[in-house]
């Protein structure tokens, strides 16, 4: 079965205390772009990232507010910051073995938090179509790429909620070592 490839470039998810914080009091998201996924959206407001005398600018904020605060980045941007983020699913980063601590700027202000991750690779997907798809939530899938650099990806996190749209999320890296963009389609792959 073949489903929809998405790269996921580095971004931010805010919460409202710390856009507050990087933004001015009471402080809305400005929508940009609707992204796949019910509801979320590319904001206009960036932040930047910071950890020692290295950093990453304008890295996008998505919407709408989250209930944490987590930066998403490639091992590439990690490197680059000389640091080890944990590989995660998403929410609560701050929980994360072996998280780094970095600083978040805005033009308001700035805050320190463990809060940056590399997201696990994951394919969203709504109840029908997971039905449809032969998966639950939880599972691992794996997703086969075409063209001159295809490529299987494993451990891929099937994640199920009814506001979801079936796609699969991979790293600006994992699509550049695939020579794949967002709307590729990929065969998914697993076990039954």
């Amino acid at each position: 079965m073949k489903v929809i490839l998405e790269v996921s470039g580095h971004h931010c998810h805010i919460a409202r205390a710390d856009l507050d914080a990087l933004y001015g009091a009471g402080y809305q998201l400005t929508p940009v772009k609707p992204l796949s996924q019910t509801g979320q959206f590319a904001a206009q407001e960036t932040v930047t990232i910071k950890a020692g005398n290295r950093e990453l600018r304008e890295v996008r904020i998505l919407g709408p507010e989250r209930k944490y605060t987590q930066v998403e980045i490639s091992r590439t941007e990690a490197y680059h910051l000389k640091i080890d983020p944990p590989i995660r699913e998403c929410t609560q980063p701050e929980s994360a073995h072996g998280c780094a601590l970095i600083e978040i700027a805005g033009p308001k202000g700035s805050l320190r938090r463990c809060a940056v991750i590399i997201a696990h690779r994951h394919f969203h997907t709504d109840p029908q179509s997971a039905k449809k798809y032969g998966v639950k939530a939880g599972q691992m899938v794996s997703v086969k790429t075409a063209g001159p650099r295809s490529i299987t990806f494993n451990n891929i996190l099937v994640r199920v909620d009814p506001s979801f749209e079936p796609r699969i999320h991979l790293d600006t890296d994992e699509a550049n070592a695939a020579g794949i963009k967002t709307g590729d389609r990929g065969e998914l792959i697993f076990a039954r």
